[in-house]
């Protein structure tokens, strides 16, 4: 992945290696979640269940999670 991933990027970051995995032939699911006290937003990505290099523990943020669609399906 490209240095302009690293630090706060978890955005970024997380669709890179979402996209990486996917050109590699793996699936995993890219996250989305938020908490509320305090307020905070981060990307990730998930593998077989597990969270990917990261700090939070599963659970620390409400996700909203975009799952892996069958290889070559259009979600129409």
């Amino acid at each position: 992945m490209s240095l302009r991933c690293a630090g706060q990027g978890c955005l970024q970051r997380s669709i890179a290696t979402a996209l990486l995995c996917r050109a590699r032939g793996t699936r995993p699911t890219w996250c989305t979640g938020v908490r509320t006290q305090p307020f905070a937003a981060h990307a990730w990505v998930e593998a077989e269940g597990r969270l990917i290099g990261e700090p939070h523990p599963k659970g620390h943020y409400t996700p909203l999670t975009v799952p892996p669609t069958a290889a070559g399906a259009t979600g129409r």
